[in-house]
């Protein structure tokens, strides 16, 4: 373990997948109808994305983690009465657990993610670019063998051909529409949306719109499925101005011939 980088830095690493691929936003719904209700998602026929799966990803962080914790917990003990150390043990847990809430959902959504670019690689005789393990770990304070580096290893190296290969289109009325509404909901433009238009442009967001195109094409060629028990919203974003807005793609679909 890199002793007290571990909580710090997932929680920074958080923070890194929504300024450079986008991210993704979660909430639960009623359970509907669905087959098995331990599996999250899934992708075509092939794969299933199951609850224990992601249980056990986080688990591997919490270990991890918990670890660091009380290693600083013992560095802090001479120094801390019983009260103070008592104190600051569940103050660590706590956040630890917060963080870990989060993560589940992003491991859940990266994972979905993850399969269904790489169908579309495999469609297109795209190669998948080895994980680079050694410096998410890096990033992420945690030893290169915990399940969690390797979720996010294999996300952004399936992402990082999407971004490479995406041309810049012409965004639609909806598409600078929605960029627009979503700049007005967080309080960063007072400008018309019309006026808005002759700045939200191919050179402003075009690429964005051509990430977005094309995800939504890899979720529909994989034949996504997710369980209604998750409604995941994935934003990639867009920069514009000084502020940052975001195109939105329900994970949850329909896509594909089966929703």
């Amino acid at each position: 373990m890199r002793a007290g980088r571990g909580l710090a830095a997932v929680v920074a690493m958080v923070v890194a997948m929504v300024g450079l691929v986008g991210c993704t936003e979660s909430k639960s719904t009623t359970s509907g109808d669905w087959d098995d209700p331990s599996v999250i998602a899934y992708i075509g026929d092939a794969v299933a994305i199951t609850e224990a799966e992601v249980d056990a990803v986080i688990e591997d962080v919490r270990a991890e983690i918990s670890e660091e914790i009380e290693q600083g917990l013992a560095a802090a003990e001479e120094k801390l009465t019983a009260e103070e150390l008592a104190e600051r043990r569940e103050q660590r847990y706590e956040q630890l657990e917060q963080q870990l809430a989060v993560n589940r959902s992003r491991t859940m959504e990266m994972r979905i993610l993850t399969e269904a670019v790489r169908v579309w690689l495999a469609a297109n005789e795209l190669e998948e670019p080895e994980p680079a393990l050694e410096y998410q770990a890096g990033e992420l304070g945690l030893e290169v063998d915990n399940e969690y580096v390797r979720v996010v290893a294999e996300f952004y190296a399936v992402m990082s051909v999407i971004q490479a290969i995406a041309e810049p289109v012409e965004p639609s009325e909806a598409d600078q529409r929605e960029v627009y509404d979503h700049l007005v909901a967080e309080g960063l433009t007072r400008s018309s949306f019309d006026d808005a238009k002759q700045v939200l442009t191919q050179e402003v967001m075009g690429h964005q719109v051509a990430i977005r195109d094309l995800i939504v094409e890899a979720l529909a060629l994989a034949k996504v499925r997710v369980n209604p028990r998750f409604d995941f919203v994935y934003k990639v974003p867009v920069p514009v101005g000084s502020g940052q807005s975001w195109l939105e793609i329900p994970l949850r679909g329909p896509h594909g011939e089966q929703s």
